[in-house]
């Protein structure tokens, strides 16, 4: 080891920078389009800017932030944000696990499967939403006609029911995300020696207690990782939600992202915008310290 930083100390400045400066623009890159939207959307926050009564920013200091927590309807769609994230990555867990156990069989049904798997994953959210929509559809809809046979559904279309929309939009959103859950909990299952099983087997473990005992501590690491980048990806969450429901009805399905979007767009209020996403990042930055604090229990 000391050799080898002996060797280093002797190669030449330009060679030894050489590495650094080929990665440098990369890193810049990447600092820029992460930071510095970041550093402006926290200068936006503490600004005054009501586009219909300023034409440019000015300093209000804590005023979009006070009217942000006596907000009862961004309160509302806080608690609606967190019901949403939580049950889109219930939903992936609930659909992803039995199949991936399915999909760990060496058949070949299994590895077409595991190909098909994929399709919801790279569908396009504009694509997913009009196609559901379609399907939902009190007079044509396919998926309406199921949901008013076994008596989920009335006349109307369920996302026109303010009891079921938000609902049938998670259960949609956990479909979506549920082949990325796959491919990571196949991968390890993948990864489980078959030894430990055989071993378990021969001790006279069923499958139920050679799964709670074997399988599910070998994958509820990647379970609990996986869940926390698809929890992010939900709680920012917009497209799905938007193009299915506009957030109704009677802001049924109105989350975060979507309130953000209606107050610089509807309510001509970037600045008060900007902190809804201050606000956001800094509840899902906590949210994830836990949830890490969380893995290294386990």
């Amino acid at each position: 080891m000391s050799s080898e930083l002996s060797d280093m100390e002797k190669r030449p400045l330009g060679e030894t920078a050489l590495p650094y400066a080929l990665i440098a623009p990369a890193v810049l890159v990447s600092l820029a389009i992460a930071v510095i939207p970041l550093l402006y959307a926290l200068w936006l926050s503490f600004q005054d800017w009501y586009l219909l009564r300023n034409p440019q920013p000015v300093w209000g200091g804590l005023i979009n932030y006070t009217a942000l927590f006596a907000d009862g309807a961004l309160w509302r769609a806080f608690w609606r944000t967190w019901i949403w994230t939580l049950g889109t990555v219930a939903v992936e867990i609930a659909i992803a696990l039995p199949l991936a156990l399915l999909l760990n069989r060496d058949t070949p049904v299994a590895k077409a499967a595991s190909a098909l798997i994929l399709l919801p994953w790279v569908m396009p959210f504009i694509v997913l939403g009009y196609g559901w929509r379609f399907l939902l559809d009190s007079e044509v809809g396919a998926a309406h006609a199921f949901l008013q046979t076994i008596g989920i559904a009335g006349n109307s279309s369920v996302l026109n029911d303010p009891n079921l929309a938000l609902w049938v939009i998670i259960f949609i959103s956990g479909w979506k995300g549920m082949p990325f859950m796959v491919l990571a909990l196949l991968a390890a299952l993948k990864s489980i020696p078959s030894e430990l099983n055989e071993a378990a087997a021969m001790d006279g473990a069923g499958p139920w207690a050679r799964f709670v005992s074997i399988t599910l501590p070998s994958i509820q690491n990647t379970m609990l990782v996986i869940g926390l980048v698809l929890g992010i990806l939900a709680f920012y969450s917009f497209d799905l939600t938007w193009i299915m429901t506009r957030g109704g009805p009677q802001d049924a399905t109105t989350i975060l992202g979507i309130s953000m979007y209606k107050a610089v767009f509807t309510d001509l209020r970037p600045a008060y915008a900007a902190a809804i996403s201050v606000v956001m990042m800094l509840v899902l930055a906590v949210a994830a310290l836990l949830s890490l604090r969380l893995r290294r229990r386990m």
